[in-house]
């Protein structure tokens, strides 16, 4: 039998990586939530976009660590920054339906709480699922694997950061266990100068 190369062209990466305890200095008796705002959603965010800012430490890591991957995996020489940041809960009962970010490069999560096994998963969609006419899937579940699934799901780790492409629509499926499901998400924006001719762009530009 001949040996078949498979190559997973044009990849969404989903990024995880274990951050160490030192790090995790978040109290989630301090943060103050609001309804996040979205039709359809019940889910909660904190008041603040921004609440990397009282976490320096932690914000200057995750940096780093996002830094390593793209210089390593994606091998570009652009720096990146933080620009929104927030908590968000989910309370048992309560709905996360699909969504992606805008004006964002990546995406992230910082999983600080302890979470069960029924907390909730966060989902992905296949961004490639509406270019294709045909719904063709696995008989058996147990086959779906990251060649032919057109979900994926992780499961909220104490600890644990995870990157994926802003473009990515997700959720949260539903917490069924007895405790809210917290965890700290935020963007990434290029800054410095990037792009190529007619599409060059730099965020110095705009500096007062």
């Amino acid at each position: 039998m001949n040996t078949m190369n498979v190559m997973p062209l044009f990849a969404s990466n989903l990024v995880i990586f274990n951050l160490d305890e030192k790090f995790n200095t978040i109290d989630v008796n301090n943060i103050k939530y609001k309804n996040s705002g979205t039709n359809g959603q019940s889910s909660e965010i904190s008041d603040s976009y921004y609440v990397i800012n009282d976490y320096p430490i932690l914000g200057i890591e995750i940096i780093k660590i996002f830094q390593q991957y793209t210089v390593d995996v994606l091998k570009l020489s652009n720096q990146f920054t933080i620009s929104t940041s927030w908590f968000t809960r989910t309370k048992p009962g309560d709905v996360c339906r699909f969504h992606r970010h805008l004006n964002s490069f990546y995406s992230g999560l910082y999983y600080f709480d302890d979470y069960e096994e029924n907390s909730g998963d966060i989902c992905f969609l296949n961004p490639k699922m509406p270019l294709n006419n045909f719904l063709i899937v696995p008989d058996k579940k147990e086959d779906c694997n990251i060649n032919n699934s057109n979900e994926w799901s992780f499961r909220p780790q104490k600890n644990t950061i995870i990157f994926f492409p802003s473009y990515l629509e997700h959720s949260i499926l539903d917490n069924t266990s007895e405790k809210p499901r917290h965890s700290l998400a935020f963007n990434f924006v290029p800054i410095g100068n990037y792009g190529v001719g007619d599409s060059s762009y730099s965020t110095e530009w705009f500096k007062s």
